[in-house]
């Protein structure tokens, strides 16, 4: 029997606590862009890793046995563990949070593209048509950078992209490691290889730091940013892709856009206008069409 079948309650209650904190990200990294280095904050993993690390061996979580899984955890580690927290941190302080946002909604088509790949499955009709539209609405959402009232720039949201499509690709391999030893160890593994990583360069940009500036709110922020995204939420994600498969847990991140520019909205004093509007409507509009029939059957190999 499908596990999604069996467990449908708790696939929808592990992408909805991985949702809520992704959702996050982007506003708090624009709160307190001002007052970090946010190239020091893009390196928070590190941070998380002196967590994982230990739990690895308090735990005796087994890690990859094969050059396969060792493959998978490096492709993991890198796009969701160096590669999206660098490159979202420092496109994030250059453009709104809801820029971020509506552009982080075009990851289920990196997503769905990235496992049609590993999978062999070839995209058909709908699919192309949503992933059209979606584009379409992120192609609306770069032509208008200045009519929201927020400091935005070209530079910002091109590298949020760069960081939506590595982090939505290096999911599929997220998944399929965490099917081999589990989800709680291939999480770990990775947090702890992609903080190893970037452990070196965080300790040569701390002191350059003021931390007199930082007061509690930012060490909580700090803390929610290292600890929940990237341990807590990805413990959760990779588990409910696993278990619910690729292609029907992808959708949840439905739902990541408009919480996180609800969260603008309300906690940054950022505002729709008719653009961003139209661009949402585009990008989730696209994304209902392209999950609308998925994936064909796979490729023959002959």
């Amino acid at each position: 029997m499908d596990q999604a079948g069996e467990r449908p309650t708790a696939v929808f209650a592990a992408a909805m606590v991985s949702v809520v904190f992704f959702a996050l990200s982007g506003p708090l990294t624009r709160a307190i862009a001002g007052d970090i280095d946010p190239l020091l904050l893009g390196m928070r993993p590190a941070a998380a890793a002196l967590a994982a690390i230990p739990l690895i061996v308090a735990l005796r979580l087994r890690g990859p046995r094969n050059r396969h899984e060792w493959t998978l955890l490096a492709l993991s580690a890198a796009g969701s563990f160096i590669a999206f927290p660098l490159l979202f941190t420092l496109g994030q302080a250059q453009t709104s949070a809801t820029h971020g946002a509506l552009i982080q909604a075009a990851m289920p088509i990196f997503t769905g593209l990235a496992a049609a790949i590993v999978e062999r499955r070839q995209p058909g009709f709908y699919w192309w048509t949503g992933a059209g539209l979606a584009f379409l609405g992120e192609g609306l959402l770069f032509g208008f950078r200045a009519d929201d009232g927020h400091a935005v720039s070209l530079t910002g949201d091109l590298l949020v992209l760069a960081a939506a499509a590595l982090s939505a690709s290096s999911y599929v391999a997220g998944a399929r490691l965490s099917a081999y030893i589990g989800a709680l160890p291939a999480t770990l593994w990775c947090v702890g290889a992609g903080g190893l990583v970037l452990m070196p360069f965080a300790a040569v940009r701390m002191p350059l730091v003021d931390w007199s500036r930082f007061g509690w709110g930012d060490f909580i922020a700090v803390a929610t940013l290292a600890y929940g995204p990237n341990l807590t939420a990805f413990i959760a994600w990779f588990w409910a892709l696993r278990t619910g498969g690729i292609q029907r847990v992808a959708v949840f991140q439905f739902a990541v856009p408009p919480l996180s520019v609800l969260i603008a909205i309300v906690f940054l004093g950022e505002r729709l206008t008719p653009s961003l509007i139209a661009a949402l409507v585009l990008v989730l509009g696209g994304i209902a069409i392209a999950r609308h029939r998925g994936l064909t059957l796979p490729r023959p190999t002959g």
